[in-house]
């Protein structure tokens, strides 16, 4: 056995097989260590390092920003109420009290933070303070809310059935029914301003500087497609977009095409050049041992690494997730309201997509992301535990969001893998 080492790594550095196989084991080796230098943040990626990649970049950026937005406001007297030409947008948050940070605060101040006075009067913002007693939210008699809000929305008491079934699920902690209610209220009351479009945030999300005018242009885009779509999404979580198993039968044939492909090219390679170059045992080995290996780090980097979504907007009817801003047409959105109602209880980006599933609705998202999920802790309660140390609420998140870099008043957005 001792003899046969020294000969044995003789022919690795004499023998043509031998020098490929260490230079591909070289080459695979310094591959991987690129792979984890540029691929930590695709959540796709077997390289994935939620460490770095959860990382708030621009979010932070932008929350600073927003702060600086609310405490202006909060210190300045009420400007007198916009004289609008027309309504183009109405934009609706729902807020709730959370147990530490109230999100809403850089959330609304994000969406108003850098609009144009122009684009600031086509937009009629509506707050609603989703308690029966709106005291027990900190925001209520804060000065910047009745500085900024169009109109701060609370519950009719009047209406004392609806009223009393709101007390109700407060007390049993009933979110999938009194959630629905007040998506559905503050819906109808958008409609009632006479917007053209109604875009809902949810209250623990930070805008994109300039949310506005892109959304805007997506809409237009969005319409040029199709005639009967539902939404237009702000925002979606990239971790459903792998390889999901039930296209294996396509990345099967492709990874076969593939060492196909090599096979016939070493073997005319081999028919023009000198044979004694190419080997059988090479050919063998170039397509069952480093073809292989390189499809499978393919496969490893990650689907969003080895295929971007390119800027723009894309149908989206898969993997998106989840309700954190979505813009509706008024008309749709009677539409969502009535669907809603039917349902009476659930998860609102749950029904619709069953009801665009059925109804074979199309779907739209903003490519990269106009908002990110800045929630660690759910208004519907938290879930952390020893093996996941991190919230669900937590890994919701936009990853190509925090590439955003500002500079002056434009936005530059370098692609995931970067």
């Amino acid at each position: 056995m001792c003899s046969d080492t020294p000969l044995y790594a003789h022919r690795l550095v004499t023998t043509v097989a031998g020098r490929t196989f260490l230079s591909f084991l070289l080459l695979y080796l310094l591959l991987i260590q690129l792979c984890r230098h540029a691929f930590y943040r695709d959540p796709t990626s077997a390289f994935f390092d939620p460490a770095r990649a959860y990382q708030h970049v621009y979010s932070m950026q932008r929350q600073r920003q927003a702060d600086d937005f609310i405490n202006a406001a909060d210190s300045s007297v009420r400007k007198p109420p916009l004289r609008r030409p027309q309504t183009t947008m109405c934009l609706g948050i729902a807020t709730v009290e959370r147990p530490d940070d109230q999100y809403v605060r850089p959330a609304f101040g994000s969406l108003m933070e850098g609009l144009t006075d122009e684009e600031r009067k086509h937009i009629h913002t509506v707050v609603l303070v989703g308690h029966t007693d709106p005291q027990q939210h900190p925001i209520y008699h804060e000065t910047w809310l009745e500085n900024t809000a169009d109109k701060v929305l609370t519950y009719d008491a009047s209406n004392t059935t609806q009223f009393d079934l709101l007390v109700k699920w407060e007390k049993d902690k009933d979110y999938r029914r009194k959630a629905i209610y007040d998506y559905t209220y503050l819906l109808e009351t958008c409609i009632q301003s006479g917007a053209a479009w109604i875009t809902m945030v949810e209250d623990d999300t930070i805008a994109v500087r300039g949310w506005y005018s892109r959304a805007m242009t997506a809409l237009d885009v969005a319409d040029s497609k199709s005639t009967d779509w539902l939404y237009l999404r702000l925002f979606f979580t990239e971790k459903f977009f792998g390889w999901n198993a039930e296209f294996w039968p396509t990345y099967l044939l492709s990874s076969v095409l593939v060492i196909i492909a090599v096979a016939v090219l070493l073997l005319a390679l081999r028919r023009l050049r000198s044979h004694t170059l190419i080997s059988n045992w090479l050919i063998l080995t170039a397509c069952f041992v480093y073809t292989p290996a390189f499809i499978l780090l393919y496969f490893m980097a990650g689907k969003l690494s080895m295929r971007p979504l390119p800027p723009g907007v894309h149908e989206m009817p898969n993997y998106g997730c989840c309700a954190q801003g979505m813009v509706f047409s008024s008309p749709v959105a009677a539409r969502v309201v009535d669907k809603l109602r039917q349902k009476e209880v659930g998860f609102v980006d749950m029904i619709l997509e069953a009801w665009a599933n059925e109804e074979k609705l199309t779907r739209f998202a903003v490519v990269p992301s106009l908002l990110q999920h800045i929630g660690g802790h759910s208004s519907k309660g938290d879930d952390f535990t020893p093996a996941q140390p991190m919230s669900v609420a937590e890994t919701i998140f936009n990853f190509g969001f925090e590439l955003y870099e500002q500079r002056g008043e434009h936005i530059i957005h370098p692609a995931i893998n970067g």
